[in-house]
């Protein structure tokens, strides 16, 4: 068997082709890095924001929830409304007089 030889260009652009190939695999390394850390953050800030809508949402069905027994009472109770109207907006019926204490 015969060895074969290269020659100087040959191998000359071999270490180019080599070189070529690290660098475009080096670029595509450092791209998918970028692309992969941008979603991780949008993905931090998103998961941080949906903490911060749900505990709205939480506050906010609770008032619902306490509203809805108010107007239940208020439009059930003529008892409830008369205080309710009194100590709101200091009403009062004829002939009384009415003391406000801070």
């Amino acid at each position: 068997m015969a060895k074969q030889t290269t020659s100087p260009k040959d191998e000359k652009r071999q270490r180019y082709i080599n070189i070529f190939w690290v660098a475009l695999t080096i670029v595509i390394a450092i791209c998918t890095i970028v692309v992969s850390i941008s979603s991780i953050g949008d993905m931090l800030r998103t998961r941080h924001d949906r903490r911060i809508v749900e505990a709205k949402i939480e506050n906010l069905e609770t008032k619902i929830a306490t509203d809805s027994i108010f107007i239940h009472k208020i439009t059930t109770s003529p008892e409830f409304m008369e205080r309710f109207a009194r100590e709101t907006y200091h009403m009062q019926r004829k002939g009384e007089t009415v003391y406000i204490m801070e």
